[in-house]
């Protein structure tokens, strides 16, 4: 029997009435009873018993009915997949987004034009008060031994006696990876957005700049350390007080894919609030308030 009529069957079954069977089609009555004839006529045998108002269908046509059902499902399934397939296809790139360590980055890196953009995509985060609570220090090629000369200072500050492997791999974070750039936090204390909001925004701007990175075709990873709270390398950096150096960005053409990534079910990330369950909490808070409730809307 032609699929075509399996929608007419199907609405017959759902509404168990010629009229709003044919308004649920779309059709008129006369319209829906000639094509339940043509699906007899095709299939052979008498599918709905004859009658008005509605009857029911035959044995024939319940059997018919349960094979549309399934096919219907089949198809419900099938559009389910495609839809999903389509949604991932446009998330592919956050869904592949991987840290790749400077080992596996090779030139060439991004350029000035690469660069732009992702800062771009960075000041394009969600960000309370457009404050842009951050800023990129990037190193160039003629700088980077000099830079290398800093990470090695500083490591001797922490240990002394390092071993020479030690002071080489220090040296190699900074000389290593095609490019390199320091994300350093600016919070804007004066502002009447909360300090925490200014760190968040902060966050999904370096997250904006990774997965820009990685749409421009480049490897990425943020590598911090305890280097990334040295006083002197501060200094030597021009941070200015009361700016937080996150991290060195290192970017490059990936030359191997890093190991897959261990896979998490977001249902483990997810939870539904229930009132009951939370309403002793709730009126303890509000007996016990803190004082540091912030009134500041927020647009994150």
């Amino acid at each position: 029997m032609t699929q075509k009529y399996i929608p007419h069957l199907l609405a017959l079954d759902r509404e168990r009435d010629w009229a709003r069977a044919a308004q649920a089609c779309g059709i008129s009555d006369n319209t829906l009873a000639q094509a339940i004839r043509s699906a007899e006529a095709e299939f052979g045998h008498a599918l709905v018993r004859a009658g008005r108002p509605f009857q029911g269908f035959t044995q024939e046509g319940e059997q018919v009915l349960a094979w549309a059902r399934q096919f219907a499902q089949a198809v419900d399934a099938l559009k389910h997949c495609f839809a999903d397939t389509r949604k991932r296809a446009g998330l592919a790139p956050l869904l592949a987004r991987r840290s790749v360590s400077p080992r596996r980055l090779a030139m060439p890196g991004p350029d000035s034009g690469d660069m732009d953009l992702m800062i771009e995509a960075a000041l394009c985060a969600p960000d309370h008060g457009a404050l842009h609570p951050w800023r990129v220090l990037e190193f160039p090629a003629h700088q980077r031994e000099a830079l290398a000369c800093l990470f090695e200072q500083e490591k001797l500050r922490r240990d002394p006696l390092a071993p020479a492997d030690d002071i080489r791999r220090a040296r190699e974070h900074a000389t290593r990876a095609p490019a390199l750039i320091a994300f350093i936090i600016s919070p804007r204390p004066r502002s009447r957005v909360p300090v925490r909001e200014q760190w968040l925004a902060a966050g999904a701007a370096l997250g904006n700049l990774l997965n820009a990175a990685h749409h421009l075709g480049f490897g990425a990873i943020v590598l911090s350390g305890e280097r990334c709270f040295d006083p002197a390398l501060h200094s030597a950096l021009g941070l200015r007080e009361g700016e937080h150096l996150a991290g060195f960005i290192s970017l490059g053409t990936i030359t191997s894919q890093p190991s897959p990534r261990a896979m998490v079910a977001p249902s483990s990330m997810r939870t539904a609030w229930q009132a009951e369950q939370t309403a002793a909490v709730t009126a303890q808070a509000l007996l016990q308030p803190d004082g540091n409730h912030d009134s500041h809307g927020s647009d994150l």
